[in-house]
């Protein structure tokens, strides 16, 4: 069946959390999914930890492609770092997305309680690559031995400043709100939600293989793949107007409903927006090379 950019039957929309213990509620992992073609119902559910969400995510996206409907996956997590990043991070040869995305699924321990490495692998790859890239780690004793990941965004003896920018294009157009992806820990801190959720994006690119998109990284527009990663932010969504008490659940439920409200063309404008059309061949080429986009900004 010839489909249309932008006819995709179903969404799953995350809320990631970069927890370091079983939680609920506030700052958790968050799913919800629902219908974008047909009217019924928008259900939530609350994971206590990151196995269980992407468990459930997985559980979704089968019985999606069970049923041969195509299904979005759209996740409040960056995909990617500001062009350069894996070159300056010395993580190997080949388009920068996949090289993080690989370096990352190799290094970063999650197990099943939420315990893990990601502020050990920040401070090897700031060592190894003798850059001070990421910062940002909890101020207690037993992180002081990450010497090369500094509390605050300062200078560490040994290292190189950073010559990165801290913000990517897509989230200099996403208003105000933007957090660095370079910092790991703090209020809103996004960077510890990428590095505890790429690898499990790594896995299943490895599960569904060609089945399976990543946008814009396998190209500006809609990929039509049977499933569509896409990462987004809740922010550019009219949330507040959602009933539900815990801000997260009703992010997930707002951006879902956007989704659905925008139908097949206003999803393909989406997956094709104004704002990255616009930009030179030469920043097209490097976002889809290693920045990524933010699925919703116009």
């Amino acid at each position: 069946m010839t489909r249309r950019a932008g006819e995709i039957d179903d969404a799953i929309v995350v809320d990631w959390s970069a927890a370091s213990s079983p939680t609920t509620g506030p700052d958790s992992c968050w799913v919800a999914w629902g219908s974008l073609r047909e009217p019924g119902p928008l259900r939530t559910t609350n994971a206590a930890t990151r196995h269980e969400a992407v468990g459930i995510i997985e559980r979704l996206i089968e019985r999606s492609l069970l049923a041969k409907r195509r299904v979005l996956v759209a996740l409040d997590v960056s995909f990617g770092l500001p062009y350069g990043a894996a070159a300056t991070l010395r993580l190997g040869r080949g388009p920068g997305w996949r090289r993080l995305w690989s370096t990352l699924e190799a290094r970063i321990v999650d197990d099943a309680s939420n315990a893990n490495n990601r502020f050990a692998v920040a401070d090897a790859l700031n060592e190894e690559a003798g850059v001070r890239c990421f910062w940002g780690r909890p101020i207690s004793a037993a992180y002081e031995v990450y010497r090369h990941l500094p509390v605050r965004n300062v200078d560490v003896e040994g290292l190189a400043r950073n010559p990165l920018p801290a913000f990517r294009r897509c989230e200099l157009l996403a208003g105000p709100g933007v957090i660095s992806n370079w910092m790991l820990v703090g209020k809103g801190a996004v960077g510890g939600q990428m590095l505890t959720c790429v690898p499990y994006l790594e896995r299943l690119r490895g599960r569904w293989g060609g089945q399976l998109a990543v946008w814009p990284f396998d190209g500006i527009g809609d990929p039509m793949a049977d499933v569509v990663l896409a990462e987004t932010w809740h922010g550019l969504f009219a949330w507040r107007a959602e009933r539900d008490r815990i801000r997260d659940q009703a992010q997930v439920r707002a951006t879902l409903r956007a989704l659905r409200g925008a139908g097949v063309e206003g999803r393909a404008g989406m997956l094709a927006p104004a704002s990255l059309l616009a930009l030179s061949s030469r920043a097209k080429r490097e976002i889809v090379a290693e920045e990524g986009w933010t699925l919703g900004i116009p």
